[in-house]
């Protein structure tokens, strides 16, 4: 009898496997269902549901291989258990049960904060996930402590635990796995095993052999997609594995391998100039030419330059500004007088990557750590605007609203030319302030940090670069006791997408405003003093922030942009005609700046296009893969990219089959990604590399 019950212990193994394989399988499926359900725009269910059974039943094969990859050690490990006795069996069930356990803890852990990660970020797991890690993770936890109902997630975690382990120690439970209720043959439990190792390796081997998304892509005429209906499929699992993979692969020119250009600097220069380089030796900012930015503006005197970088600071919001529901206020007249380019991208999604990007005015190569937190944290970089403006004769400036040592800036600024570095340190004890009651989780309430801007500009005795980058429009959305104003009053059109208004969206806006009022009451300031005659200010965002508002395919734009103003004085205004229908992204910032400055003829180069140059090349992009061109844009995927064009004078889209060179904005994009590669790591090559 012991023989018998022994033998029906594989058999049990067999099914139990499978069992757990189909049950886990019905709550990825789930989770799937819940993301669509949770984040599609109504376009989903109106024009592509059509497609949705195939992209859940591509997401089950996804979902199946990681399963089944899941799943192979404890199948393999039957081989070890032929006729084994009672003392071993126990053991092995006592480590299945755990092992099975761990695993599906981790695949319901990654599934739900997958959930929470999208509501944020807009996206899967990918890089971003390092940012909190990065970050200064005191305020990360707190803030997440303070905007999402933690212990809720807590409970409900325990509770589905607890259910997960009753679960897995029913399917696993001795006596079960020893009963018999007829006798099984010894050859009929070796045939089982045998095919039971054969299926599932083989059926692992295939599904981690099929190339799924292409495939699922290849479909778009039978089965139509968009970018969202294309995240259908995946899964947070594999995300953050191909998340850690890349952070782990990364080493020097990764990207320009990825793009074709390892080999050497100067094909990428050719093909992101055309063909018109300025040499083909030396050091790479040298090769690019000098661009010419025309029309070249008359100026008495070098103005001061000021480029305001406001946190979280989306542009879609912008959308419903109205005198009933004013989120700019004293600055309202301001966007309009200025001019707003909205066709505008930042070059990451994350406060580090688009700040690193516009002071070094390199573009973020998608998925590389960030340079002051990476090896390269101890380089000093050519192509630094700091070093730009200073070797025009300015002053250089970077304030923060946060800690001074965020991120290494306090170490790598330096290196970057940037003669002063101030933080909320330094404000703090300047006017006497209480980080208790004037400051958040991130940094000062940006009203201070606005006023040590204008004491700077009061007294500087040279013509000033100053970077800033403004902190309160940030989870978890606080604001200082003294601001008070009449509660906003949502559009029906703003209502109609996303329901009544929850506490933390009503933060989220009220956040916003009064950043927005800030920047406001700021320019206003300098209005009445006189001095913003004497420079020109930039003002944009970092990245953009949902409020819970689903983007339909048409609007993958505002999924994405953050404003760019441009602020002139009158006596450089009158000399510029703006067409604020041009694309661009952060990359494009310091030479525009530079531009209206009226440095232009003293040699600009650099991977960005001045904005106010009507004949220079004009795409922007982001580390999302999304490209914006004049006459459309491109959204780029594992098989290609999705041509769009744009509709009218408006910031939507739409499918296109006929992109007016989306193929040369790709390879554009492509060679200014792999050069600014070539730059970083430009110093520590052999020089049979350049």
């Amino acid at each position: 009898m012991s023989e018998i019950r022994l033998r029906n212990a594989i058999l049990t193994s067999i099914k139990r496997t499978w069992w757990l394989v189909g049950a886990l399988l019905v709550v990825m499926s789930g989770f799937r269902l819940l993301f669509t359900i949770q984040f599609a725009h109504p376009e989903i269910w109106r024009d592509f549901l059509g497609s949705l059974p195939v992209a859940f039943a591509f997401g089950a094969l996804h979902d199946l291989r990681i399963l089944l990859l899941f799943a192979l050690p404890p199948t393999f490990s039957l081989m070890w258990m032929r006729d084994r006795d009672r003392q071993r069996w126990k053991s092995w069930l006592r480590r299945t049960s755990t092992y099975w356990f761990l695993g599906t803890s981790v695949i319901v852990i990654a599934l739900a904060s997958e959930q929470i990660y999208y509501s944020y970020f807009g996206s899967r797991f990918n890089i971003l996930a390092f940012g909190a890690i990065e970050d200064d993770i005191g305020a990360v936890l707190l803030s997440a402590w303070q905007t999402y109902p933690l212990l809720l997630y807590l409970l409900v975690g325990l509770i589905l635990e607890y259910i997960v382990l009753r679960i897995i120690r029913r399917a696993f439970h001795f006596t079960d796995f020893l009963h018999a209720s007829t006798q099984p043959e010894a050859e009929q439990v070796d045939l089982a095993l045998n095919r039971h190792i054969v299926a599932h390796s083989m059926l692992a081997v295939v599904l981690c052999s099929l190339p799924l998304t292409p495939i699922f892509v290849s479909l778009d005429q039978e089965v139509p997609q968009t970018a969202f209906v294309r995240t259908i499929p995946e899964n947070g699992v594999e995300k953050l594995a191909e998340t850690l993979w890349t952070r782990i692969s990364e080493n020097s020119l990764s990207t320009a391998r990825r793009y074709g250009f390892d080999l050497d600097a100067q094909a990428a220069i050719e093909q992101f100039t055309q063909g018109h380089s300025a040499a083909n030796q030396g050091p790479l900012l040298q090769r690019l030419p000098v661009q010419a930015m025309t029309p070249t503006p008359h100026v008495e005197r070098p103005p001061h330059v000021v480029l305001v970088v406001m946190e979280s600071f989306a542009t879609h919001l912008l959308q419903y500004q109205s005198p009933n529901f004013d989120l700019l206020g004293p600055a309202q007249p301001f966007f309009e007088q200025g001019a707003l380019f909205e066709r505008f991208l930042p070059t990451d999604n994350i406060s580090i990557g688009s700040i690193l990007g516009i002071i070094l005015d390199l573009p973020y190569r998608p998925g590389t750590k960030h340079l002051s937190q990476s090896e390269q944290r101890h380089k000093s970089f050519a192509t630094s605007s700091a070093k730009l403006f200073a070797d025009q004769g300015y002053d250089t400036a970077f304030f923060y609203g946060g800690p001074a040592n965020w991120r290494n800036l306090d170490q790598f600024l330096p290196l970057q030319g940037f003669q002063e570095e101030v933080g909320m340190e330094e404000i703090l004890e300047q006017y006497h302030l209480d980080p208790q009651t004037d400051a958040g989780p991130w940094g000062l309430w940006d009203e201070h940090l606005f006023r040590a801007i204008a004491d700077r500009l009061e007294h500087a005795e040279k013509p000033l670069f100053l970077v800033a980058f403004t902190t309160t429009n940030h989870p978890p959305h606080h604001l200082p006791a003294s601001w008070s104003l009449p509660a906003l009053r949502p559009p029906d059109r703003l209502l109609a997408r996303t329901g009544p208004l929850d506490e933390t969206q009503k933060a989220q806006l009220e956040t916003y405003r009064y950043a927005a009022h800030q920047l406001g009451n700021w320019l206003q300031e300098l209005q009445q003093t006189g001095l913003i005659q004497h420079c020109v200010i930039g003002v944009t965002g970092d990245h953009t922030a949902g409020i819970g508002i689903p983007f339909a395919h048409q609007e993958i734009l505002l999924e994405r942009a953050v404003p760019f103003l441009l602020w002139m004085p009158e006596a450089i205004r009158h000399q510029f005609q703006p067409n604020v229908l041009l694309p661009g992204s952060h990359k494009d910032i310091v030479p525009t700046l530079f531009h209206a400055a009226g440095l232009g003829p003293n040699r600009y180069r650099g991977l960005g296009s001045s904005l106010l140059d009507k004949n220079a090349t004009h795409i922007g992009f982001n580390s999302s893969g999304l490209l914006l061109l004049e006459d459309g844009a491109i959204k780029i995927h594992e098989e290609g990219y999705d041509p769009m064009r744009w509709i009218g004078d408006s910031l939507e889209l739409e499918p296109t089959h006929h992109p007016i060179g989306a193929a040369a904005a790709l390879r554009y994009y492509q060679a200014a990604l792999s050069l600014a590669d070539w730059m970083v790591y430009e110093d520590s090559l052999p020089a049979k590399g350049n």
